[in-house]
């Protein structure tokens, strides 16, 4: 992976986890015609693998086979049966929420040229991941405003034209980011309520979680929503990337993986991992707004994310021992977009 964007090898390390994706379904049971190539890049399949090989992982040598134990007595051999049976179930039923949701993005396609799923609210592995990362969040600096309440939602008929603004700016300003884009995500899911403006989760990866308030022209940064939306997608994205492109070739060794850091982008301290994806998202972030159109709004986004950029690189450099080939490769990338300054 580099700071620039670049689709082909994207294309590589995604086609690296579709491979991890079939082996974890293959190694539960499931018979490999069960689903097609481009079924393994649904993000419910993602989450299917990880609750597969998480069961796996706790069950008993007679359970992982897929007859169980020979000659097993009593419930056990049942049970192990049983539980296949609830595996190719599910992944059966996966396939079709994947084939619905490539039908989804082909429509998108006609509009954008770009074939992704702007998900609707009822995909069970989306509104999942929300609950995960709610729970995961810290408490909110705002006590007054109560419980954090985002969940997915739907896209109302002016966030589907505001997404086709964003895709045309993308287009205009950055190609080569968006043809990336169009390889590592399959999904676009939009949330409601208040407590998270944007996520990802590698248990569905190829998804991307972006507030609807992105969308609006409300922002205090003065921004309109199309350019708000391009900078999520951005954001989450290369998220996304960096997932994909670790699964092949880590960027940190794991002896420091977990080590915790101040970063520029969230109050509470995070593992160096998070560390690191930040910088390479600032990185692309600042690469962006030097790249769209000129105005007071766009200087001055730019001018904070390279603040935050160079001082999340500098506080890496400082742990960069922590860091594989691969990951000082690319953290010297984003310290040559820092260096530049203003455009």
């Amino acid at each position: 992976m580099r700071i620039e964007p670049d689709a082909g090898s994207a294309r590589s390390d995604e086609d690296r986890l579709d491979e991890l994706v079939a082996g974890c379904l293959t190694a539960a049971g499931c018979a490999a015609g069960t689903w097609t190539p481009t079924d393994l890049r649904y993000p419910g399949l993602h989450a299917t693998a990880h609750r597969t090989q998480r069961a796996r992982r706790t069950a008993t040598p007679a359970q992982r086979s897929r007859t169980g134990a020979p000659d097993a007595a009593g419930a056990g051999g049942g049970a192990a049966s049983g539980a296949l049976e609830q595996t190719e179930e599910r992944v059966r039923a996966m396939v079709l929420r994947a084939r619905r949701s490539q039908a989804r993005a082909r429509s998108v396609e006609k509009r954008t040229g770009w074939a992704v799923d702007l998900a609707p609210s009822g995909e069970d592995h989306l509104a999942q991941s929300v609950r995960r990362a709610l729970r995961q969040a810290p408490a909110p600096a705002d006590e007054s405003r109560g419980g954090r309440t985002a969940e997915v939602t739907d896209w109302s008929a002016e966030q589907h034209e505001v997404f086709e603004e964003g895709c045309r700016v993308l287009q205009a300003a950055w190609p080569q980011m968006l043809a990336e884009l169009r390889v590592t995500l399959r999904q676009v899911a939009l949330l409601g309520g208040w407590g998270i403006d944007g996520f990802t989760d590698f248990t569905v990866h190829g998804a991307v979680f972006v507030n609807s308030r992105r969308l609006g022209d409300q922002g205090t940064e003065g921004l309109a929503g199309r350019f708000r939306l391009v900078e999520a997608l951005v954001h989450e994205g290369t998220h996304n990337r960096c997932d994909a492109a670790a699964a092949s070739a880590a960027f940190l060794r794991a002896s420091g993986a977990q080590e915790l850091a101040s970063t520029p982008l969230r109050a509470d301290p995070r593992p160096l991992a998070g560390l690191f994806q930040q910088v390479a998202v600032l990185a692309r972030s600042v690469l962006l707004y030097r790249r769209l159109p000129d105005g007071p709004a766009v200087r001055d986004r730019h001018a904070v994310l390279l603040e935050q950029g160079g001082r999340g690189a500098a506080t890496l450099r400082g742990r960069a021992g922590a860091l594989t080939d691969a990951g000082r490769e690319l953290l010297d990338q984003a310290e040559a977009v820092f260096a530049t300054g203003a455009p």
